[in-house]
């Protein structure tokens, strides 16, 4: 049985995912830079952020810059939707 086709690496591994915590979207940004083979120092410099920022990001520290954070999902492939609770982009 052939094995099915990995996602985009502009996508989270299943599609839209529910984000409520930074511990969320922590866990996103770690398994798209798993998913696209890079490490983080790679993935820091090319964010333009440091290795501390981006260990922080993945381990979902609460209290990061907003507009560092959103530098980090851009540059792994990712955009952010704000929608109505209950709706799905």
């Amino acid at each position: 049985m052939p094995t099915p086709p990995s996602p985009p690496p502009n996508l989270p591994p299943h599609g839209p995912t529910l984000v409520r915590t930074p511990a969320d979207v922590g866990a996103l940004v770690r398994d798209a830079r798993v998913q696209q083979g890079v490490d983080q120092t790679e993935t820091a410099g090319l964010s333009g952020v440091g290795v501390r920022f981006l260990g922080e990001l993945e381990r979902g520290k609460p209290t990061l810059r907003l507009g560092l954070v959103l530098q980090v999902l851009g540059r792994l492939g990712m955009d952010v939707w704000i929608v109505p609770r209950g709706q799905r982009p």
